[in-house]
């Protein structure tokens, strides 16, 4: 009996309930006869291969490790087409795949197990209408589905773990349930997509590696080699510390410069060449999977733009630097995701004198604020080589470096030349004052507001802290009140990010919510060797965007013991 008329009865078995133990009887007599006649498997699937790749100069892979006579199957059944088994896993593999595909043609292994982990990173290195052939996958569209089946299944079940693990699924879902087709072919199955415009995503080490493995227009410039994280700051948070902690290791960073040839910039920090999301485009550089707000994840390893791209976009002459951001405008963003990148502005002058700062509006911000364009002329950038565009826009040349800091993972060492040179420029255009020695960063807006500030806010002026609005102030302004402190105080986030440019060790007191579980006050902290202590309020959930109330009883004892040990 050959392994078809098997896999036929496999099927029928199990759509009949207390036949659970045949079921898994014929199942291994099926994996028995492939193994005992392996010249017909490779001769079945090397021409079921050889049915669905459309052109005689196809691309195929086969991922391995597979059996030699297998591969070799596969290439004599397709002479013209190039071959290529991929043995290696992980970010390695997604590489060279990168590098080599799209595929018409994808051959997975004949082994269940992993299936739906390779179907998730390889799938859509195939292009359009390319086949995904599964061996022995049949069985995903049972009754009783495998990983992959039950991944094809727009109902299929949904594993515990955070909301957004979840929404991610859920669209992945319903992508492949409108996008991919499927096609059983004897004990096998066949999986084909219509997606013109899915992006393969990579990482900063993964994009270098592609451009050492592949001819590209592009280049890698200059890498700045890792450095060890800075020590944590001292200090404390609580009544119980946020979770995650913060007192988690800060990792380590390589940072590297590269000079890209005709690219599709689009606004809100993103950059695409052919089918690759260059690895700019992710402000969370070394997360598990890397996001977007404008894109819209296929599994962990690719994604398409939300709005797909219309027409092709305009050519914009000559060398820009990319400097944008995902939330262009905000002084948060500004100081942690764009100006960690200004290192790269005079080499960028060294490349191309007449180089331009390129930026991207945004809705609420379509041209750059005075703040914006006075902080990157603190950097060294005149105004008048600010270029703001409103849509997409291919690149002749843009330089792009890595972000020297990235909350929540690392900040490299380096920044600190960044900032203090930035704080000094800053400090130096801004008059003189009789600033306080204590002060507390206050807010008028309502985001991310306490409900009872002024009583915390009264707390700290028994304690002698003036409270402070940081929008009274220029910019150059706020860098003098912030280096002139003996102890900063204020509610948790960006205002009191000018933290970053007081170069001597400060202690700086937070108040805030304890879903707010950013790190940006942490790394700056850790950078400079300032005091960090915090009181944080419990809150529902864990929205970061959340108003919350200061719990007199629960966080006032321990604010004020902060505020006693103060000199």
């Amino acid at each position: 009996m050959s392994a078809r008329p098997v896999a036929g009865l496999v099927r029928r078995a199990e759509r009949v309930r207390g036949l659970d133990r045949a079921v898994a009887r014929a199942r291994r007599a099926r994996a028995d006869l492939r193994t005992r006649f392996p010249r017909r498997r490779h001769a079945e699937l090397a021409s079921l291969v050889a049915g669905a790749r459309g052109r005689d100069d196809a691309t195929i892979a086969v991922l391995g490790p597979a059996d030699p006579r297998l591969v070799a199957a596969v290439r004599a059944a397709s002479p013209r087409a190039s071959v290529t088994e991929v043995v290696s896993e992980g970010s390695e593999r997604h590489v060279s795949m990168a590098a080599a595909g799209p595929y018409d043609v994808i051959l997975d292994r004949d082994v269940p197990e992993g299936r739906r982990a390779r179907f998730e990173a390889t799938f859509f290195h195939l292009r359009p209408e390319g086949t995904y052939v599964v061996p022995g996958g049949a069985d995903e569209l049972a009754d009783r589905p495998g990983p992959l089946g039950q991944l094809l299944d727009p109902a299929g079940p949904v594993p515990r773990g955070p909301r957004k693990d979840k929404l991610r699924l859920a669209d992945f879902r319903l992508s492949l349930d409108k996008h991919v087709t499927r096609r059983v072919a004897g004990a096998d199955l066949l999986l084909s997509h219509d997606l013109p415009d899915v992006y393969v995503k990579l990482r900063e080490e993964e994009l270098n590696a592609l451009l050492e493995l592949t001819p590209t227009p592009h280049r890698l410039l200059r890498t700045i080699p890792a450095e060890p994280a800075p020590p944590a700051p001292p200090g404390r948070e609580g009544p119980d510390p946020r979770d995650p902690p913060m007192h988690r290791p800060i990792t380590e960073a390589t940072i590297s410069l590269r000079d890209y040839r005709d690219v599709v910039v689009f606004p809100r920090q993103m950059i695409v060449w052919d089918r690759l999301l260059l690895p700019e485009t992710f402000r969370h550089n070394q997360w598990p999977v890397l996001e977007h707000t404008q894109l819209v994840d296929h599994g962990p390893l690719f994604a398409r733009r939300r709005a797909p791209l219309q027409e092709e976009p305009p050519l914009l002459e000559g060398t820009y630097l990319h400097l944008d951001n995902e939330f262009r405008g905000h002084f948060g963003h500004l100081l942690t995701e764009s100006i960690s990148r200004v290192w790269s502005w005079p080499l960028a002058l060294e490349i191309d004198p007449e180089a331009r700062v390129l930026l991207g509006a945004t809705k609420k911000r379509p041209r750059p604020l005075e703040y914006e364009l006075e902080l990157y002329e603190a950097c060294g950038i005149p105004r008048d080589r600010i270029v703001v565009v409103d849509g997409p826009v291919r690149v002749e040349r843009l330089i792009s470096g890595t972000p020297m800091f990235s909350h929540p993972e690392y900040v490299h060492p380096r920044i600190a030349q960044t900032w203090r040179e930035v704080g000094d420029r800053l400090a130096e255009g801004a008059e003189d004052r009789d600033f306080p020695r204590r002060f507390f960063v206050s807010r008028r807006t309502d985001k991310r507001s306490c409900t009872n500030g002024a009583e915390v806010e009264a707390i700290f002026a028994e304690y002698g802290f003036q409270p402070v609005y940081p929008e009274d102030y220029t910019v150059g302004e706020q860098v003098r009140l912030f280096r002139a402190a003996e102890v900063i105080a204020g509610y948790a986030g960006s205002g009191l990010f000018q933290m970053a440019f007081v170069t001597e060790p400060t202690h700086v007191i937070m108040v805030g919510a304890a879903s707010y579980t950013m790190r940006n006050e942490y790394l700056m902290a850790a950078v400079h060797g300032h005091r960090l202590d915090g009181a944080f309020s419990l809150v529902p959930g864990k929205k970061v965007q959340v108003s919350y109330t200061f719990d007199h009883e629960r966080e006032g004892p321990y604010l004020r013991a902060i505020l006693d040990e103060l000199p």
